[in-house]
């Protein structure tokens, strides 16, 4: 989950929600911390460096009982 900072921070897609699927393809972890790090990292990259709106994300494992 993502607020609509992370998602607008790329300018390059029309359906941002295709950038977020292809970039959470080519991560190659389990790990939500670092998952969500990246997207963050990501976000943040796509404003040179500079976050042009809030920026939230939120990972979460769902495990079988």
């Amino acid at each position: 989950m993502c607020s609509d900072g992370i998602l607008e921070s790329n300018i390059e897609y029309e359906n941002k929600e295709i950038w977020i699927k292809n970039l959470l393809e080519e991560i190659d972890t389990d790990n939500v911390q670092k998952i969500a790090n990246i997207l963050l990292a990501q976000s943040i990259d796509n404003g040179v460096g500079i976050a042009k709106d809030d920026m939230t994300v939120i990972a979460v494992k769902i495990k079988k009982a």
